[in-house]
This record gives structure tokens, sequence and C-alpha cells, in this order.
């Protein structure tokens, strides 16, 4: 992987946005690979696509790409929030792929945000433009990162150092797991693993989870059986192979 863009190729361009998509997507294009299967090669949509900026021609996985100097840790600006929503609820959302660079374009990180975390629960809506605007009434929305399981992102490069293939190719499809989870389910099951994780260790007791009831609560105010549905997530985490129930309330995460 070449971790230095191609800047001619902005040559003529003014508009910073401009640059910024022309330089990275020829980038990415050039040295993107599918996460979710072997193929070292992925596809550009053609322009003005929704939501989706590669493809991968062997699988079908789709990936949005982002550039920034430095990644957001706590809020991605994003979209149209009814595009975006529209997008998750159908299962079509894609893997969000988060590029930073430095000023002389130069790769620093490449972090995916695999696509089965990304539910309405992280989804967060901006107040409609006003009517003075030129798109007045527009709803866009951001994307709340810190309310995402750091499962869920995996460093493809991290400080100009790229992440060996098959390591991030295993990380990925072992989250693909959660297709099995319905949509309706899913944040709940996204939200337990994020929870185990803020643990900081592989072992923990059903009790440390269910001290996260306020939590759970929050996301979930009309859920009155918060501890039930806690144990149910567990169980659900188990049968994907990414905990082990040790007995008397143990588990460990092997993730």
């Amino acid at each position: 992987m070449f971790l230095d863009c191609d800047i001619s190729a902005a040559a003529g361009y003014t508009s910073q946005p401009q640059i910024s998509r022309v330089l990275s997507e020829k980038w990415f294009k050039e040295n993107g690979y599918c996460l979710s299967c072997d193929n070292d090669g992925l596809s550009q949509t053609p322009a003005n696509t929704k939501a989706s900026d590669f493809v991968c021609g062997q699988c079908s996985e789709s990936y949005e790409l982002k550039a920034f100097k430095v990644r957001p840790a706590r809020t991605l600006v994003d979209g149209a929030y009814n595009a975006l929503m529209s997008s998750i609820l159908s299962g079509s959302v894609p893997t969000l792929m988060l590029l930073e660079r430095n000023d002389k374009w130069q790769i620093q990180g490449l972090t995916a945000v695999h696509r089965l975390f990304l539910t309405p629960g992280v989804v967060e809506k901006r107040r409609p433009l006003s009517l003075t605007a030129r798109r007045a009434g527009w709803v866009g929305c951001n994307i709340r990162l810190d309310l995402i399981a750091p499962d869920a992102l995996i460093q493809v490069v991290n400080l100009r150092n790229e992440t060996d293939k098959e390591f991030v190719r295993e990380r990925f499809q072992k989250l693909n797991r959660l297709r099995a989870i319905p949509l309706s389910s899913r944040g709940w099951a996204t939200l337990t693993l994020r929870v185990i994780r803020s643990l900081n260790r592989s072992e923990f007791l059903l009790e440390e989870i269910y001290a996260q009831e306020p939590l759970f609560a929050a996301f979930y105010p009309r859920n009155n059986n918060i501890r039930a549905k806690i144990r149910q997530q567990l169980q659900v985490l188990r049968d994907l192979g990414y905990l082990e129930f040790r007995g008397s309330g143990k588990y460990l995460l092997i993730i």
C-alpha cells in the first residue's frame, strides 16, 4: 500500500472540498481493498450514488470514504438524515472508511467503521436549515462515533503503518456474524458489546453489566425489564462466538 497521494491529480481544482474528494478517492481506488472477502480491488460507484463511493465486484460490500486532517472522536458529520436512516433500515448502509492525512497529503491513518454497528441509535438528527438557506428545511445528521462499540473500528492504516491485510479481514469477517441479528435487536447487542469493552478486561461478571443498567435505560427508556434484556444479549453474543459463559455469572470476551 502506497501511503502518499498523487497531488498532481488535483491540478486545476481550487475548491478545497473538491481537492480533498479527488485526492482521497484516487488514493483509495488505487490502494483500497475489500475487507469482507479476498478481493484486492474495489470499483468506484457512479457520481452522485447515494451513501456509497466504492463497491466490491465480488461480494457487493460497499464503502463510503470520508477524509480528514484529524479523525473525529465523537461526532461525524454526515449527509441527509432521511437518506442515512433509509439505508440503515434497508440494510444497505455502507462501511465507513475514515481517511486521515497531513498537509502534504501523506496518509496517516485509515479506519473502517463496520456497517453493522451503524444502527438508528447512533444517528443524531440535526435541526432543519433555516427558511433563508438555499436548501431551506433540509435535515442533516451526525453519526455519534462515541456511541459505537470500539470493536466496530478497524485500523487498516495506523500512524503510517499498514495493518496486516489478513488480520483486518479476519476482524471484519468476525463482525459479519452480526448479520444474524435483526436490526430491531442489533442496537441492543452492539450496546452490550460496547459496555463489556468499557470494562477494559476480557473476564467480567454479570453484575458488572447490570451496574450499567442506567445506560441501557437511557437508550431504551420504554423497556421495563432491562436486566432480562441484558441476559438475552449476553446469550446472543455467546451464540455468535463473541463470549464464553463460564458459569456462576462469569463471562469471557473472546472476540
